[in-house]
């Protein structure tokens, strides 16, 4: 009997050291509503320098609640012989009822090594739903969703958008009808410049490249009938560009042009064709009396159309 009762008071002592060493947990308030949120704090204290550890919470804590924040520990009171921790979690739950939060283990290393355990008994977490009055309750119907009236500055950005698509759509509409009509998007015509005078243009352009002089005999050639091909769809009306040289020289024969002028335009389409495709190379000689046949062959048939015109009238 005198051993039992030795054992009881033990235990006794045992429990309310342990109670008075370790700080227990608490919530910010004693309940809170569904939905609402609420302060898990835990206190720590030790003394200055001493380090210690605090092990993670399950998430969830407990069925039925979550955690909003996780926890964060901030110092909330140092003295030379203390220092004060406390841990905050974040929680909530969205049923109603009695939550009770598991209890936690913290770690302080004293000085000497020597290392604390701390056990900490879980608050309750009480969860509570707004109190209905059955007596007063009347059920209603579920109200629509609210209209409010349109105001005109909610208006004005889409007035002002489709005033933009409208104007771009007429500018567009525009170009391409004064493009058929051969006039500026003002209205104004075009004035294009004869084809004898954009030939002339883009033969002097090419003489003054030197290309043939720089070892560009295929880039010479190529531009230089471009050039004479422009000018012979636009004179003639004959399809040049695009077109084998032995296709367009046909069609050029049926027009009223001296032979002389022929025979040279066939022979300088056919030494083109030979530098381009037959990795030919001309002559210096050659080269030299490319441009001023291509020049006499557009001016000769400039004054050839002046004059039929004149016989015309």
């Amino acid at each position: 009997m005198r051993k039992l009762i030795l054992t009881i008071a033990l235990l006794a002592a045992f429990t309310a050291g342990r109670a008075q060493d370790n700080p227990a947990s608490r919530l910010s308030r004693d309940t809170i509503l569904i939905g609402d949120q609420i302060e898990w704090i835990i206190p720590l204290e030790m003394a200055p320098g001493e380090k210690y550890f605090l092990e993670d919470i399950a998430d969830p804590p407990a069925p039925g609640v979550e955690i909003i924040k996780p926890m964060k520990i901030d110092t909330v009171a140092a003295t030379r012989k203390s220092v004060k921790v406390e841990g905050k979690v974040i929680l909530t739950s969205f049923d109603s009822g009695s939550y009770y939060l598991p209890p936690l283990i913290a770690m302080i290393e004293r000085d000497g090594g020597k290392v604390d355990t701390l056990y900490m008994e879980g608050p309750t977490l009480e969860v509570t739903t707004v109190p209905i009055d059955t007596a007063t309750y009347v059920i209603k119907d579920i109200k629509g969703q609210i209209k409010y009236p349109l105001k005109f500055k909610e208006v004005v950005p889409w007035i002002l958008l489709a005033l933009l698509l409208a104007g771009l759509i007429w500018a567009i509409v525009r170009w391409i009808k004064m493009r058929r009509a051969n006039r500026t998007f003002l209205g104004k015509p075009i004035v294009k410049d004869p084809p004898h005078i954009v030939a002339l243009r883009a033969l002097d352009k090419i003489r003054k490249q030197k290309l043939w002089q720089n070892d560009k005999q295929k880039q010479f050639y190529t531009e230089v009938t471009d050039a004479l091909r422009v000018y012979i769809a636009d004179r003639y009306d004959i399809v040049a560009l695009e077109r084998p040289s032995r296709e367009m020289l046909a069609d050029l024969k049926k027009q009223d042009i001296e032979p002389r002028l022929y025979d040279k335009m066939e022979e300088l389409f056919t030494r083109a064709d030979l530098v381009k495709f037959a990795k030919y190379l001309a002559s210096a000689e050659e080269n030299e009396e490319v441009i001023p046949d291509a020049v006499r062959f557009v001016n000769a048939t400039y004054m050839k159309e002046i004059d039929d015109e004149k016989k015309e009238d």
